[in-house]
């Protein structure tokens, strides 16, 4: 009797140490899958307050293009088609009688960090559109451009300052 409760002890001993085992492996599973799920939650939250960058730079384009409107209100303001190579805006400049005098292309980039790539890609762009004066509306200036200025043939200003550069511009059309 006394061989048979010390070998169910020992078998109720071992059987403890399966369950508490598997028991710490599910806690551990569980931790790992919160975890997880705490990580992604953050990532999404993140994402959620960041909004995409595509957006952005949508909402600078469409408020930038109904600013020109509002102020030149005699030129015709054309956005480039969503999928189509080129620039966000073809502005062309009109006199009160409806004559043209130039085109103005605009590109906006509402971005954290400046690419030199921009610059020759507009170019090409006036190029391939003929404008006269190819201008980039950035949130993010190159060094050495405080609030506008030229770099290498196109005019790059800041949002703030691009309307009164625009007038500028449009004036020596």
């Amino acid at each position: 009797a006394r061989k048979l409760d010390e070998e169910r002890e020992k078998i109720r001993g071992e059987a403890e140490l399966k369950v508490g085992e598997a028991h710490r492996l599910k806690d551990l599973e569980k931790d790992k899958l919160i975890q997880d799920l705490q990580t992604a939650l953050e990532d999404m939250k993140r994402k959620a307050e960041q909004g995409s960058m595509e957006t952005q730079g949508e909402v600078l384009e469409q408020d930038f293009e109904a600013q020109l409107k509002g102020f030149f209100v005699h030129d015709d303001i054309q956005p480039v088609p969503k999928g189509v190579r080129g620039a966000d805006l073809i502005h062309t400049v009109r006199t009160p009688m409806g004559d043209e005098c130039g085109v103005l292309l605009w590109e906006t980039k509402n971005t954290k960090a400046w690419s030199n790539t921009w610059i020759p890609k507009l170019k090409d762009d006036m190029t391939e559109i003929r404008a006269s004066i190819a201008i980039l509306v950035s949130v993010v200036l190159p060094a050495g451009i405080k609030r506008f200025g030229q770099v290498d043939g196109v005019w790059v200003s800041d949002p703030l300052c691009a309307i009164p550069l625009a007038a500028a511009l449009r004036e020596q059309l």
